[in-house]
């Protein structure tokens, strides 16, 4: 009767709750800026979107997807830095989990100047409920209160009193507004009514019915552990991490995905910490099968969080004024390339993530396709809040990008790793240093050993043929490394340098794309539709019946593979 009933609860917990009308009688106080949600899980593989069905259709369904969303540092710690500063982690100087080179203590110092603070001073309201930063209650007081908070639940690491933390689905212990919480018993017993992702879901609906509607927006963080792996304290090898317990099992036989690079054949043109991993047996595939469903039964736990989130504030009838951002904080490897398990590693499963956003005024069902990075998450927020950061941002706000699909901001995504990973936490990651760019075609990298690697993503999305020695990517070879090295310590505008690429016109009849980027291929467009691609140089295109003061425009892609959008008014047609 009891679990019954438990199931029950967590049900309704997470179910979409009727408009009903006490939010239409109830008068809506005048507010001039929206309520921002975001919501980022852990170490979610863009794969596992798939099953985040409920997330999709309420956020993606009524909002933008970005379909190449990248972090800068696939590791849980200078991810969630990046998020919070707007920062590339060569300018936050968060370069691991623990300290001397990582961690909650080494962003202490200047957390006080972070993305929460910043919208308090702009006047919003602000909770964080779930993960923070790796090392919190460990490397600091299980009491400490971070600034920017005026609500805080936060999982602590390595409480002092009891056995299981952040990492636990069961018996997790919660720092809640200065005040140690603990919830369930050990890690290792299931106790339904205490299980995290629920508890997290039932804290934001809760934060949500008290704070909507009011003058004062709010910000509301949450950050929900799954699908990370939990713990060795849970006790729950071949089931790591442990679904809610209404999913466990949905997934029976489910496998992880057979695209071409997994378990990669031929490894010998990949860097060492690569070239050196055996095949994977089939006691290795199955481990990997086994982690694949688990994940994929936890994230649908995460779906039931996003929905009941969405859900709640639609009944407290905010949901036109509501900013809902959902993603990950880094990617995870499922087999690719020989790699059982982690990220770190360089390759597109490590370092892509979801990003979908619903926000008042945006487009509606939509998908964008061009790079963005968790170094734009905080710009976004801002954005929409009106607010203004207190450090120099690397990235970009993504509002353009959503209002206009042919805005290509041209800048390429940086990419870093500098540390030995936390073994505990990562024990199938390798030591790594390496510095690299993503653009819009090619992948391109130099590691701390001196290896290199090079992807045309164009001809080679699994990343099968590093092509660093191929004399065919002589040019783009050049011209990626001289981008690399712009882009290894740049700052604010440095880190969104443009190709160097002119749109002109001759006689009025012919448009063509020069300069020193190196001009690759354009689509044209004139009076708003497209003309035609000219695929090689020399770019150009003829233009029918152009007359003055006609838009033209073109997407060009520049000889390191970067896209940009090029405008200008026809005269003296």
């Amino acid at each position: 009767m009891l679990a019954a009933f438990v199931a029950a609860l967590l049900c309704a917990a997470v179910g979409f709750a009727p408009g009903g009308s006490e939010a239409k009688k109830r008068p809506k106080p005048k507010q001039k800026r929206p309520n921002i949600v975001l919501i980022m899980d852990d170490d979610q593989s863009v794969n596992l979107q798939q099953y985040l069905t409920k997330t999709n259709a309420a956020i993606g369904g009524h909002g933008v997807t970005f379909d190449n969303s990248f972090v800068n540092y696939s590791l849980c710690c200078p991810s969630r830095s990046t998020m919070l500063t707007g920062q590339y982690a060569h300018n936050h100087g968060v370069r691991g989990n623990q300290l001397p080179s990582g961690g909650y203590s080494k962003l202490a110092p200047t957390i006080g100047n972070t993305l929460p603070v910043w919208l308090q001073r702009a006047g919003y309201y602000t909770a964080h409920i779930g993960k923070f930063l790796n090392g919190y209650g460990a490397t600091a007081p299980d009491t400490e209160f971070p600034p920017g908070w005026n609500e805080w639940y936060g999982s602590i690491d390595n409480p002092d009193q009891f056995t299981g933390g952040t990492y636990t689905a069961y018996g997790y212990t919660l720092n809640e507004n200065g005040q140690v919480v603990h919830y369930g018993s050990t890690p290792d017993v299931v106790d339904p009514a205490s299980y995290q992702t629920d508890v997290y879901s039932q804290k934001a609906a809760d934060f949500i019915r008290r704070r909507a509607p009011s003058r004062k927006p709010f910000y509301l963080s949450v950050a929900p552990r799954d699908p990370h792996a939990e713990a060795a304290a849970c006790n729950c090898a071949g089931d790591n991490p442990r679904a809610a317990p209404r999913y466990q099992g949905h997934f029976a036989g489910l496998t992880a995905p057979r695209n071409p690079d997994f378990n990669e054949a031929d490894v010998s043109d990949k860097p060492s910490n690569v070239k050196d991993l055996a095949p994977l047996d089939q006691t290795g595939i199955d481990n990997v099968d086994a982690r694949y469903r688990a994940r994929a039964e936890a994230v649908l736990g995460v779906d039931d969080l996003v929905q009941n989130v969405v859900s709640t504030i639609k009944q407290e009838g905010e949901l036109k004024n509501t900013v809902l951002i959902f993603t990950s904080d880094n990617g995870f490897f499922h087999g690719e390339h020989r790699v059982p398990q982690g990220k770190v590693r360089l390759y597109e499963p490590s370092i892509r993530v979801p990003l979908i956003i619903r926000a008042p005024g945006m487009p509606k069902g939509v998908h964008r396709s061009q790079p963005v990075g968790n170094v734009d998450l905080a710009p976004t927020i801002l954005d929409f809040a009106h607010a203004k950061a207190g450090r120099v941002e690397d990235g970009n706000s993504l509002v353009p990008i959503m209002l206009h699909k042919r805005d290509w901001p041209g800048r390429a995504m940086d990419l870093e790793t500098y540390f030995t990973p936390d073994t505990l936490e990562d024990p199938e990651d390798p030591p790594l240093n390496y510095q690299g760019v993503r653009t819009d075609r090619y992948l391109y990298a130099n590691y701390g050993t001196g290896e290199q690697e090079l992807y045309d993503l164009r001809n080679d999305p699994f990343e099968l043929n590093n092509s660093v020695n191929n004399p065919v990517y002589a040019q783009a070879r050049a011209s990626l490394q001289a981008l690399l090295a712009g882009m290894a310590n740049c700052a604010g505008k440095g880190c969104r340098a443009k190709p160097r690429l002119k749109l002109k016109v001759r006689n009025c009849s012919t448009a063509f794309v020069t300069g020193a980027g190196g001009a690759e291929e354009a689509t044209f467009y004139l009076r708003g539709k497209k003309l035609r691609t000219d695929p090689k140089p020399p770019v150009q295109v003829k233009l029918p019946n152009a007359q003055s003061g006609t838009k033209l425009e073109a997407v060009a892609s520049s000889l390191d593979g970067r896209k940009v959008s090029l405008t200008r008014k026809l005269r003296g047609c």
